[in-house]
């Protein structure tokens, strides 16, 4: 009788992704989230963000990384911080260039603003302990970051 399955397809193909993981091109999305956003997109989806935020009246914290970039052992210490920020951030959170090669930026969606820490602070740590120990003490110290909340 043959195979059963039925297979169904558009003629449509998967659009081109301008997104890139630092040194690498994606080759395919998944459900987790391991690029970096390039400027232009990662500012529309944090336009989104700031949209669905206001409507639902569910907060966002949007956390820029910079690193001072002034030599190109700055750029280096971004770019160490990047790949360990895409490792720690959960699948729902966003990464991208807030200013291209100089500022990185994280959207951390449905977060709450309830308990004892501010999330903020929470978010904070968890970064900050990745950095240090994935990068020590001394580049990470290097890397300035400030935390915004809307919603």
């Amino acid at each position: 009788m043959g195979d059963s399955t039925l297979k169904f397809t558009s003629g449509l193909r998967e659009p081109e992704v301008k997104s890139t993981k630092l040194g690498q091109t994606p080759r395919s999305i998944g459900p987790r989230q391991d690029v970096v956003l390039e400027e232009r997109i990662f500012h529309s989806m944090l336009t989104l963000e700031r949209r669905r935020a206001e409507r639902s009246r569910k907060p966002y914290v949007l956390m820029l990384i910079d690193a001072n970039l002034e030599s190109g052992a700055s750029a280096g210490i971004l770019k160490e911080a990047t790949n360990v920020i895409l490792a720690a951030k959960r699948e729902t959170d966003m990464v991208g260039w807030y200013r291209v090669g100089a500022i990185l930026g994280v959207i951390f969606t449905e977060v709450s603003v309830e308990g004892k820490l501010p999330v903020t602070e929470t978010l904070r740590t968890k970064i900050e302990t990745a950095l240090i120990k994935n990068m020590g003490v001394d580049r990470s110290s290097r890397i300035a970051i400030s935390m915004h909340t809307e919603g």
